[in-house]
Parts: C-alpha cells; sequence; structure tokens
C-alpha cells in the first residue's frame, strides 16, 4: 500500500503542474481575446504595431510573385484574373501561387521589387513629413510638388489596391495647381482645437475640399496628403489617412479573429478585384476620422497610466496596424505570439520549480529540526534515567 501511495503523488504533482501551465496559457489566450477596436489592449496593438515591417515585406514580396504567375489558357483570362485578385485582396494576407519555385532572374526580381517598395515606404513614413516639417518651420508655403504628389500616389496604389487610371489623372495636373491646392490646404487645417471636445471644428473638411481642382485626388488621397503634412508637427493636429484597411477595421468592424490564429477569411467589404466596396466620400472619412481618434485618445491614456515612458500611439500607428490585421496571414504575430507564451509558461514552470524547491528544503528543514528536538530529548530522558541508577546504586553501596 505505501508503494501505491509513493507512486500516486508524483502523477498528482504533475498534474497540478499540467494545471497550472494550461492556466498560464487560459489567461494569455484571455489577454488576446479580441481585435475588436473598442476592446484592443494596448499591449496588443503594440504587438500587432512591430508585425508592420514583416507584413509589408511579405505582402510586397507576394505581389511581385503573382505577377511571375503563369499566363492564363486562351479565352480565360478575364476568369484568372478575377481569381487571382481575389485569392490576393480577400482572404487576410493570402495568395494562392502555382507557381512558388522561380529561377535567379525571377528572384532578382522578387527582391528588387520588395526592396524598392520598402525604401517607399519609409518615404512616406519618415523622409517625407520630414521634409514637409523643415518646410513648415522655415515658413514656405509651398509644400508639396507635382512629383511628390505623383510619388505619394505610387506608393498608394502600391501599398493597397492598384488603380491605373489614378496615376494618369495625377500625372495629368500641372505643378502650379499641385502647389496652390497643397497650400490652401495646408493653411486651412484647423490649430489648437482638440479633436475630442471639438470635432466638428477639428475636422479638416476645409482642407479636403482645397484640393478640389487637383485631378485624382478626392477624399482618401487628399487625406494621405495631410497625413504625411501632420505626422511630424503637433500630436492634436494629425490628420488619419483614409486607407481600406483602416475603414474596414475602425467602421466596417470587420477584422480576423485571434482564435482563428491567421486562418483565411473571405471580406464581404471586398469587391473581386480587391477593392473596398466604399464611395470615399466626406462623410464616410468623417466617421473613420472620428473613430481614429477614439482609439488613439484610449490607446495612449492607457499609455499614460504606465510607469514606463514610451512614444505615444500616432494615427500612422492605427493605419499600420490596420493593415497588419488585413494581411495577417502573413504577419508572423501568432507565431511570435506563441512563442512569447512558450517562453512565459517557461518562466512560470521555473517558477513554480523554484517555489516547490524552496518548499522542500522548509520540509527537511523541519524534519531536521524535529529529529535533532526528538534526540535531544530522548538523550535528556537517558540522562535524567542514568542520574536515577546512579542515586539508588549509591545508596545501596
Amino acid at each position: 500500500m505505501a508503494k501505491d501511495a509513493g507512486t500516486t503523488a508524483p502523477q498528482a504533482g504533475q498534474k497540478e503542474e499540467s494545471s497550472s501551465l494550461q492556466a498560464v496559457a487560459d489567461a494569455s489566450a484571455s489577454e488576446e481575446s479580441t481585435f475588436h477596436p473598442y476592446r484592443i489592449t494596448l499591449p496588443t496593438f503594440r504587438r500587432l504595431l512591430s508585425c508592420y515591417l514583416t507584413t509589408v515585406e511579405q505582402v510586397r514580396r507576394r505581389k511581385a510573385m503573382l505577377k511571375l504567375q503563369p499566363k492564363p489558357a486562351k479565352g480565360s483570362k478575364r476568369t484568372a484574373e478575377k481569381k487571382a485578385g481575389s485569392a490576393f485582396a480577400n482572404p487576410r494576407g493570402a495568395m494562392l501561387l502555382q507557381k512558388t519555385e522561380f529561377d535567379p532572374s525571377e528572384e532578382k526580381y522578387i527582391k528588387e521589387e520588395t526592396e524598392n517598395f520598402l525604401t517607399l515606404d519609409e518615404w512616406r513614413y519618415e523622409k517625407m513629413p520630414g521634409i514637409v516639417a523643415r518646410r513648415r518651420e522655415k515658413g514656405e508655403s509651398e509644400f508639396l510638388t507635382k512629383e511628390e504628389l505623383i510619388t505619394v500616389m505610387d506608393w498608394k496604389m502600391k501599398h493597397g489596391v492598384y488603380r491605373p487610371t489614378l496615376m494618369g489623372m495625377i500625372k495629368a495636373n500641372q505643378n502650379k495647381t499641385v502647389l496652390s491646392c497643397a497650400s490652401a490646404a495646408l493653411a486651412a487645417l484647423p490649430t489648437k482645437v482638440d479633436p475630442i471636445l471639438a470635432p466638428n471644428e477639428a475636422f479638416p473638411k476645409p482642407s479636403i475640399d482645397a484640393f478640389g481642382p487637383v485631378r485624382g485626388v478626392g477624399p482618401a488621397t487628399a487625406s494621405l496628403i495631410l497625413s504625411i503634412a501632420t505626422a511630424k508637427g503637433n500630436p492634436s493636429e494629425e490628420v488619419p489617412f483614409y486607407s481600406d484597411d483602416v475603414y474596414l477595421w475602425l467602421c466596417l468592424k470587420d477584422f480576423p479573429e485571434p482564435e482563428r490564429k491567421g486562418e483565411e477569411t473571405v471580406s464581404k467589404f471586398r469587391k473581386p478585384n480587391g477593392e473596398l466596396n466604399v464611395r470615399y466620400t466626406i462623410a464616410e472619412y468623417r466617421k473613420l476620422w472620428e473613430a481614429s481618434w477614439e482609439l488613439h485618445e484610449r490607446l495612449n491614456r492607457d499609455m499614460d497610466a504606465e510607469s514606463q515612458s514610451k512614444s505615444r500611439i500616432s494615427h500612422c500607428d492605427i493605419e499600420k496596424v490596420a493593415y497588419v490585421l488585413s494581411n495577417i496571414g502573413v504577419s508572423g504575430f501568432f507565431a511570435s505570439q506563441a512563442s512569447e507564451d512558450i517562453l512565459q509558461m517557461e518562466a512560470q514552470a521555473d517558477t513554480l520549480d523554484e517555489t516547490a524547491a524552496r518548499e522542500d528544503k522548509l520540509v527537511v528543514k523541519k524534519q531536521t529540526k524535529t529529529e535533532k528536538e526528538e534526540k535531544r530529548a530522548k538523550q535528556t530522558e537517558e540522562t535524567t534515567v542514568n542520574r536515577g541508577r546512579n542515586a539508588k546504586r549509591r545508596k545501596i553501596a
């Protein structure tokens, strides 16, 4: 019976340890319970943001690979193109590729296409905003040239859905038209107005309308230009970009569920060619603008509550996270999350082991102390008995 009890004890301990590890995993999973913009946590947002560069690189690489796919058979071109567009745009980051092995020249093309876009992406988020900020500091009224507008449109089409007619319209503009309209838009931007407390006054409708004479520039592209122009300025004056990904996430509440682990899903709000099924009106942009500011304020309040000081969340950060969510399948988010969960579970297991070891030491220490006390008591008792015997012997003698 004693033997049976001895073998049961380790099994019980293993069961308790397994339950503890499962509890850690469940706690971690509960923290990642949703990507809903109303409930997404700051740590989840940050982890998604950290996946942006990987996502951009993978999406661009896959777009380059798509161009190298075999041409469809005669008579099936329209169907093949429709399927190709749907395969890329509708599933989140998914792309169905028939050809996955490429010769050295094709690999070189894929690499160059990817690297060129990463350079363009850096220009949109870092270089051009810095250039505009310096122009504004110097008091220059003209902050955007026609050539720069062409580059903006190049990024917009490569980052999202390609619309060839837009580039033709942009190139048809006169440089002086672009310069004057962009300057008027910048001058019309509201300043020193709280977008949360006074949204009607802070909403940049006059600046959006100022781009009316520029061909190919509607509310979405106008918001992109203003986003670039305000990215390095006063955070309260930053203008969100009306991107498809942000509108899907914040306004249409279309986003992947964490429990699906990046499994492919089809967005009901996209057309077969990948375009978003919206009209790109000023009213739609107002919804996005308000939703982006609400998320912006909530996340930064959470950040202010933290003891560690980190850079504040910007609208560009929200834009990047929306892009990651739209392409979650290639973002590496769930792979990194699994690694973090494993590390956390291992750390928890180490803690449990250390605690158990300390408890074992205490038990041994207590047992040793008890044994010493018992031995001392026994020695005292024997000494007392011996003294009594010696006393009797002396009497008899």
